[in-house]
């Protein structure tokens, strides 16, 4: 079943794209710096050629981030420009509810500015031998056996988000 993308979703998908921009940028980046480098190696001898070859640099390097970033989010792109989400039923195997620790929050030495770790309770589903990590609000509502929304983008297979089935849920 499609249904169409929320402003969450779409933010979600944009969110996505953000790698596309940054290793393109960097891609420039690098090229300029070969580019300028090798200007100035061959400053005192500057000839036609050596002006060809620099030119021929910064434009394989911008070629190459031009063709990279379209490859990172050109499904992406499709996504948003469709303005679709697949809807796909599932069954919930198990809930667990852990206590979990933030990576880097505390320390174990004993020095005098000794910190505990910072202690959190993580909420996971259990849905076809896959964990998915979900909300405190979407785990107090689901039970073992219940059905829950899976939301995808249809070509890029992002799982948008995860919602309960009112339909067909079960009460116990």
């Amino acid at each position: 079943m499609h249904t169409p993308l929320s402003e969450e979703d779409i933010k979600e998908l944009n969110d996505q794209c953000r790698m596309g921009y940054i290793i393109p940028f960097f891609m420039v980046l690098l090229g300029s710096l070969f580019s300028i480098s090798f200007y100035e190696y061959n400053f005192n001898t500057a000839s036609d050629l050596n002006i060809m070859v620099d030119f021929m640099i910064v434009w394989v390097f911008l070629s190459l981030a031009i063709v990279t970033g379209y490859q990172m989010n050109r499904k992406y792109y499709q996504d948003l420009r469709n303005n679709k989400k697949i809807a796909e039923p599932r069954l919930i195997q198990k809930k667990i509810a852990k206590k979990d620790f933030e990576a880097g929050s505390g320390n174990f030495t004993t020095l005098p500015h000794n910190k505990e770790m910072k202690e959190f309770i993580r909420y996971d589903l259990i849905i076809d031998n896959t964990k998915y990590r979900i909300n405190k609000a979407l785990f107090d509502t689901c039970a073992d056996g219940d059905e829950v929304i899976f939301y995808y983008a249809p070509i890029s297979k992002k799982l948008l988000s995860i919602e309960k089935d009112q339909v067909t849920s079960t009460f116990y």
